[in-house]
């Protein structure tokens, strides 16, 4: 039996079991990077997952795109999301469960940048719609 991964015949068409192995993995893989708190959502429809090799790959849910290799080299080519993609899904679906029915905020809370001493953060203030202050 062939143990390399389906990564490495990237250019192959994987076979069936393959390609049930190779999505059972990623989304295996995307559950226990949601559960470590890898997943931070930017802005609209874009994320950002932590890598495992340090930094982070930008997501975009829509078009169920990443910029890791895994996304670029096999991904794309035989339709199956990366690990990235799945944690984003994950997090997605949970933070549509979690939030109200307001489409702006998490929870109540909206994420702004805020600069103190020339250096930027991010903080977690109430939602104004949710608060009423905005209509």
């Amino acid at each position: 039996m062939d143990r390399r991964s389906v990564a490495q015949h990237a250019h192959e068409t994987p076979t069936r079991e393959e390609r049930w192995r190779a999505i059972q993995e990623r989304t295996t893989r995307g559950l226990l990077t949601f559960n470590a708190g890898g997943v931070a959502h930017l802005e609209a429809d874009q994320w950002a997952v932590r890598s495992t090799r340090g930094g982070f790959h930008r997501v975009d849910l829509v078009e169920e795109r990443c910029s890791c290799p895994d996304f670029e080299f096999f991904g794309r080519e035989h339709g199956i999301p990366c690990r990235h993609v799945y944690a984003v899904a994950i997090a997605h679906a949970t933070r549509r469960r979690r939030r109200s029915s307001c489409p702006a905020c998490f929870g109540g809370y909206v994420t702004i940048t805020v600069e103190e001493d020339g250096q930027e953060h991010d903080e977690a203030v109430p939602c104004r719609r949710c608060n009423g202050e905005e209509e």
